[in-house]
């Protein structure tokens, strides 16, 4: 009778610390109840709900159409080099104004009165109003060639900033890509963390009842309590890192770079934008083609050759020509007409005796070969890239299948470590572990799939195929 009083009041007062227990560590101020199963309390994480929490915000869906779209409207980037284009496309226009004739015209009313020196006599007592009033126009004839090496300057650069712009607008759709993955990519890992932390959290409560029932240890209690605080910095690197991709994907965008931004997918989707028949080689053949930086320095150098001709003009003989149809008289004999046609030639040496000249020339020369390496270095590094994302594509594509199946297993682990703990089997390390790696695999499945996908729109980028039409081909969110 004594032993069934003792068992009877030994599992009362396991039960009572069991209740009070569970109120001892809450998370976000919310009491967990545990029926003794892991399972009960794991359900969905609502993700809106746990970023507006914290930062107090409301936050605005959207999906990636709608971010390249505004992108390509309002980022500061692109208006920018728009601009830069409509600067040099007056200037290439300037630059054939100087082949249209110069006019100008002037008049004169003198009076003159005393004594006047005419030639070599002088008159006495002159008192007369001159009048003179003349129409000019004047044509430099390309001034020696010039004027024409001057326009196909400022066309090749007018070009080079078309260029520009057209790789201004390219780096827009790969960097909202890239910055709207990485966004979704925290906003996926708040929700594996958050999880993570509802797993420790409940290992703790369960760790500190096996305790005051006596089945558990004071190490298992300290050890729950390490992973816990563990968890709960992982979470908040998380949201950090969720913060930091807003506002990126809103700088590039041109918005207000605190708009809570949203993505609305709820789960990661692999996309791809290069066929698995294209090779580095293809790739760096079709960048060769089509890449508008390298457009951009090809325009840039045809540029400065134009400027080097047109330095060398200083050597050619420079003709023009000169109209003028004039009137001049007195204000008593009245105004009489005259025309006056003349050509004009000049012939020079150079600057300095040509010395200047040439240095001149020289000295340009020497930008040209700069821009020659320039293009070299870019293609190389064009092609450093294509590597990259090349390899980057293929190698994630094989840790996805590979994350894929030690997710399943990952999960199958958990829940035979905690059958075991719960049926006094196992310890509390086998199912801290099982935990463990179930995370961080399922982190490693969303990197991969995130790391495929940016690697896919790179090559695109890199090649110099990416529009918005290949970026949004099967997008659906």
């Amino acid at each position: 009778m004594k032993k069934v009083i003792f068992i009877i009041f030994f599992i009362i007062h396991i039960l009572f610390n069991m209740q009070t227990c569970f109120a001892e560590v809450e998370l976000y101020e919310k009491e967990i109840n545990l029926n003794g199963d892991f399972s009960e309390y794991l359900k969905e994480v609502n993700i809106e709900g746990e970023v507006k929490k914290y930062f107090q915000f409301d936050p605005i869906y959207i999906n990636l159409r709608e971010c390249i779209q505004i992108a390509l409207i309002h980022s500061l980037y692109q208006k920018s080099a728009n601009y830069d284009y409509i600067s040099y496309q007056w200037k290439y226009k300037e630059s054939l104004s100087n082949f249209l004739p110069e006019f100008t015209s002037s008049s004169y009313i003198i009076h003159y009165n005393g004594q006047v020196l005419v030639g070599a006599a002088l008159l006495d007592d002159f008192d007369e109003v001159a009048i003179s009033t003349f129409l000019r126009g004047t044509h430099y004839l390309t001034n020696g060639g010039e004027q024409i090496f001057n326009a196909l300057s400022k066309k090749s650069l007018k070009f080079a900033k078309m260029h520009q712009l057209n790789y201004t607008r390219a780096q827009i759709i790969y960097y909202v890509t890239k910055y709207y993955y990485e966004l979704l990519k925290c906003k996926l890992d708040i929700e594996i963390y958050r999880k993570n932390y509802d797993e420790r959290y409940v290992q703790l409560v369960l760790t500190q009842n096996r305790l005051k029932s006596g089945l558990g240890t004071k190490f298992d209690v300290i050890r729950s309590q390490t992973e816990l605080s563990q968890a709960k910095q992982n979470l908040l690197d998380t949201l950090e890192n969720f913060k930091f991709a807003q506002a990126k994907l809103c700088n590039i965008m041109g918005i207000e770079i605190t708009t809570a931004l949203m993505p609305i997918e709820t789960e990661a989707k692999e996309y791809k934008y290069i066929d698995d028949e294209n090779t580095v080689e293809n790739l760096y053949a079709c960048a060769q083609k089509n890449r508008e930086d390298i457009k951009k320095i090809q325009s840039e150098i045809n540029s400065l050759k134009n400027e080097k001709r047109m330095i060398y003009t200083e050597f050619v003989p420079k003709a023009r020509v000169f109209v003028q149809k004039q009137w001049q008289g007195t204000a008593n004999a009245g105004l009489a007409p005259a025309t006056l046609v003349a050509g004009y030639i000049d012939i020079n040496l150079g600057k300095n005796l040509g010395v200047g000249t040439i240095t001149q020339a020289k000295g340009k020369q020497a930008e040209i070969d700069k821009k020659i390496v320039d293009l070299e270095q870019t293609l190389r590094d064009t092609k450093e890239k294509i590597v990259q994302a090349f390899y980057e594509s293929k190698i994630s594509k094989d840790r996805i299948t590979i994350s894929k199946n030690q997710e399943v297993c990952a999960k199958e682990s958990v829940e035979l470590a905690e059958m075991r703990l719960n049926a006094g089997e196992g310890i509390l390390i086998d199912v801290i572990q099982a935990q463990t790696f179930k995370t961080r695999v399922r982190i490693e499945l969303l990197n991969s799939i995130i790391r495929y996908n940016i690697a896919q729109a790179q090559m695109l980028f890199e090649s110099g195929q990416i529009t918005v039409e290949k970026i949004l081909k099967d997008y659906s969110p």
